[in-house]
């Protein structure tokens, strides 16, 4: 199985260069925080741990996502593990930002979903690390649902949700303070910023029964269904034993992972990637081949597939109101906010009648709300299966492309992916107008 996962660039910025990739563990996406210890020997990466291989017909035990922190040892500059935030029976959501204590002792980590703090004493961490079986610890370890015969060798400690019993404890933040999402640690105190609720926490990491207060930062600010629904999407309680939220498979308000979900909504057995929500609820249907009439629906499926609850009418509509209140970002493609020379001439080859780019893909919306077999049809899919067209709009941020992810790149997808001219007529374009199709279509 190929890889997938998240890397951590080194970047030498004397010569503004990247002199080095360090993999993290198959699955890995959403990385929100990296902090470096203050003896400099260890930098912390905090992200999700997905287990996207799998059917997804159950959230137990981290069968779909799980919460991760790796730790990155810094003088031999390799990953030195993976550890899960989640517990056996409970899953410790969305994973934001890290601090370490000024003596580098204790690290604590924002877990958003959740509402909570993780409190590490990292000399324990070490230390029950160092007991395990001698072997090279590997970042490109399978990813499977959990450790099945207990952690024996560093391998291992990436798949198991026991390891950081005895040296980490679960701190609740204070009833309505939502949505931890950094953290700094002065003293033996964590403050603690909550996005939802804009409050401050305040709380003792020392002490059986440890202190917290809460700050607000301002007037309570009034919740509009939007917001609301933002919060919903990002609330891990709205999910079954809080194992995730909807922002763990859309992060970057309701965008994508870049990885292919077998998802119950369609049947089991034919894997599809995730696609943004931007723009769902004017481009009906839902998913990649139709399977729910509008986004609606399909947000109301993913709340019983999904996050595997039942849930009052008012989230539903929330979530509604929150996916049809996001806009579009401006595409880094631009300069100056408006088309480069190249995309410029790009936009004259898409709308040719050569490349017939614009027929499926016509202005506004950059679909036509129909969909076709384009010859993207692989082992997982029925013969007869026919792809919705998606929007053009973001195209710069929803890598890989097609159902399936097959298409790394929009150079793969006009290229290799496209031999028989079924998706855009691109055979016959220059290397120049293939180039200057990307340029146009990155910047929409």
């Amino acid at each position: 199985m190929d890889h997938v996962g998240a890397v951590v660039s080194v970047i030498d910025t004397v010569r503004g260069q990247v002199v080095d990739d360090l993999w993290l563990p198959n699955g890995s996406s959403s990385l929100q925080d990296i902090r470096i210890s203050p003896d400099g020997r260890y930098a912390v990466v905090t992200h999700i741990l997905a287990r996207f291989h799998l059917p997804t017909t159950q959230l137990e035990r981290g069968w779909m996502n799980t919460n991760a922190k790796t730790i990155i040892d810094l003088g031999r500059m390799q990953v030195l593990n993976t550890f899960l935030l989640d517990n056996i029976d409970r899953g410790a959501a969305n994973p934001w930002g890290a601090a370490w204590s000024a003596d580098g002792r204790t690290l604590v980590v924002a877990l958003a979903g959740t509402h909570e703090l993780s409190v590490t004493d990292f000399p324990a961490l070490l230390a029950k690390l160092a007991k395990l079986t001698p072997e090279p610890a590997t970042a490109i370890s399978p990813a499977l649902p959990y450790s099945t015969t207990g952690t024996r060798a560093p391998s291992d400690v990436p798949n198991d949700l026991s390891f950081l019993v005895g040296v980490r404890e679960r701190r609740p933040l204070p009833e309505g303070d939502l949505g931890p999402r950094a953290v700094v640690v002065l003293g033996r105190r964590a403050y603690v910023a909550n996005y939802f609720s804009d409050t401050l926490t305040v709380l003792e990491l020392d002490g059986a029964y440890p202190k917290a207060e809460s700050i607000p930062l301002g007037p309570k600010r009034q919740m509009t269904a939007a917001r609301r629904g933002e919060f919903y999407f990002n609330d891990a309680r709205i999910c079954f034993q809080g194992w995730q939220s909807c922002a763990s498979c859309h992060p970057g308000e309701g965008r994508v992972d870049g990885l292919n979900w077998d998802l119950l909504n369609d049947g089991i057995g034919n894997p599809k990637n995730v696609k943004s929500l931007l723009l769902a609820f004017k481009t009906p249907p839902a998913m990649s081949i139709g399977v729910r009439e509008s986004a609606e629906a399909a947000v109301r499926a993913g709340i019983r597939h999904i996050l595997f609850t039942v849930q009052p009418a008012e989230v539903g509509d929330s979530l509604d109101a929150y996916l049809k209140s996001l806009k579009p970002v401006p595409s880094p493609h631009l300069q100056k906010g408006r088309l480069s020379a190249a995309a410029k001439r790009g936009k004259k080859v898409f709308g040719s009648k050569e490349a017939a780019c614009a027929q499926c893909h016509p202005k506004r919306l950059f679909t036509d709300l129909k969909s076709y077999d384009v010859g993207t049809v692989g082992r997982f899919d029925k013969p007869s299966d026919t792809f919705d067209t998606p929007t053009l709009v973001e195209v710069w941020r929803t890598a890989p492309y097609l159902h399936d992810g097959s298409a790394a790149t929009l150079r793969d997808l006009l290229t290799t992916a496209n031999p028989s001219d079924e998706h855009g007529k691109t055979s016959q374009l220059t290397a120049d107008e293939i180039n200057d199709l990307i340029e146009y279509v990155l910047s929409l």
